[in-house]
Parts: structure tokens; C-alpha cells; sequence
């Protein structure tokens, strides 16, 4: 009796942790660096976990190299649109500054792993600042367009794609997943889009 006790508070541990990542990843995106533990059970339950998501219509993106792991709402057909299944995950639509912060982050992030052996990249508040800056019509005050600049920083900050360093309010750490939303070819892609306006711009001033 004593070993098929054991054997139950295994069984029911195991369960709790399971649900323990479940909920977890139903909040958000799960990183190794911070969660080490659900990582581990991730791993471990990974495929289990996979197939009761499938079945509430919800796909497991994991990047084991990477570090993250998050949740993403499966494409529906046609036919099964029709059933108005609801949405688990919110569709996020981000407005033209907070993709602009986005992909400067991604390239910084790309320029840092060609660069340096670390896989952390900090990024400072006023270096997001400074290139943001040349996007943004000149202005007289400077100090609302910071405010503006901190807003949006604060945004993508809750969005879940930097977060701050503690004890370090003006200091940034790049999750990596931000690699899994902003590939190169949309890199490349918004910044043609973005020559593109700006090209248009400064004919329409010339033709002024």
C-alpha cells in the first residue's frame, strides 16, 4: 500500500505541474531565463501539453535554443469558421510606431548575435529614443514627443517584447521571441514600405 501511495503523489505532482504550465502559457509566454522550472516541465510534457491545446484550438510554439515558449491561435478552415469558435488569444494589431520600435529592435537583436557570443541584449530607454528620433517630425517640444517616445516604449514593454531590468528603470532586456513575430523578410519588407513613404514625403514637399 505504502508503494502505491508513492506512486499517487507522483502521479498527482506531475499533474499539478502540468496544469501549473498550463495556466501559465494561457497568461503569456514562458522564457527559460525566467521560469526554469516550467521549463523543465515543458519539456518533459511538451507533446501531452501540445495535444489539450490542439483540442481548445490553440498551437504550442516552442523554441527550445531560443528559450520561449508561447501559444497561438490555430488557423481555421472555412468550414469550421463557420462554427464561430470562439478566440482564446486576443488578435493584437499594432499601430505604425509600435511596429517601427519593433523591427529596430529585431535588427539591433540580429546585429547583436552576429556580433557578440551573449545571448541577453540590454538596450537603454534612450537608445529606443534615439531611433525612433529620425521617423518623427521635428518638433518644438521636445519633452512631450519624449513623453510620447516613453509611452510607446511602455507599450511594447507590456506587449511582452522588452522588459525592464530591475533596479534598472530606464534599461531593457529584448526577449527573443520577438524573433518568432518580426522575421527578416518582414524586416525587409517594412523597411522598403518605409523608404517607399518617405520618398513619397519628401516629393509631395518639393512639390509644395
Amino acid at each position: 500500500m505504502a508503494q502505491l501511495s508513492t506512486e499517487q503523489n507522483l502521479t498527482v505532482i506531475q499533474q499539478q505541474q502540468k496544469s501549473a504550465v498550463q495556466v501559465r502559457l494561457l497568461k503569456g509566454a514562458v522564457y527559460r531565463a525566467q521560469n526554469r522550472d516550467l521549463w523543465e516541465w515543458l519539456l518533459r510534457d511538451q507533446f501531452q501539453i501540445r495535444e489539450y491545446f490542439q483540442q481548445i484550438g490553440l498551437s504550442l510554439l516552442l523554441d527550445d535554443a531560443e528559450g520561449y515558449a508561447f501559444l497561438k491561435q490555430q488557423d481555421f478552415s472555412e468550414a469550421e469558421a463557420e462554427l464561430e469558435i470562439p478566440r482564446l488569444i486576443t488578435r493584437r494589431s499594432l499601430s505604425f510606431a509600435q511596429t517601427l520600435l519593433l523591427v529596430a529592435l529585431r535588427k539591433r537583436l540580429a546585429e547583436h548575435d552576429s556580433e557578440e557570443s551573449s545571448p541577453r541584449l540590454i538596450v537603454s530607454r534612450e537608445e529606443m529614443q534615439q531611433w525612433l528620433q529620425p521617423y518623427f517630425p521635428e518638433v518644438s517640444n521636445q519633452v512631450k514627443q519624449v513623453r510620447e517616445f516613453n509611452a510607446l516604449i511602455k507599450k511594447v514593454s507590456e506587449i511582452g517584447f522588452i522588459s525592464p531590468l530591475p533596479n534598472h528603470a530606464d534599461d531593457f532586456e529584448v526577449q527573443r521571441i520577438i524573433k518568432a513575430f518580426v522575421t527578416a523578410e518582414q524586416m525587409a519588407e517594412f523597411n522598403q514600405t518605409l523608404e517607399t513613404n518617405i520618398q513619397n514625403s519628401a516629393a509631395q514637399e518639393g512639390g509644395v
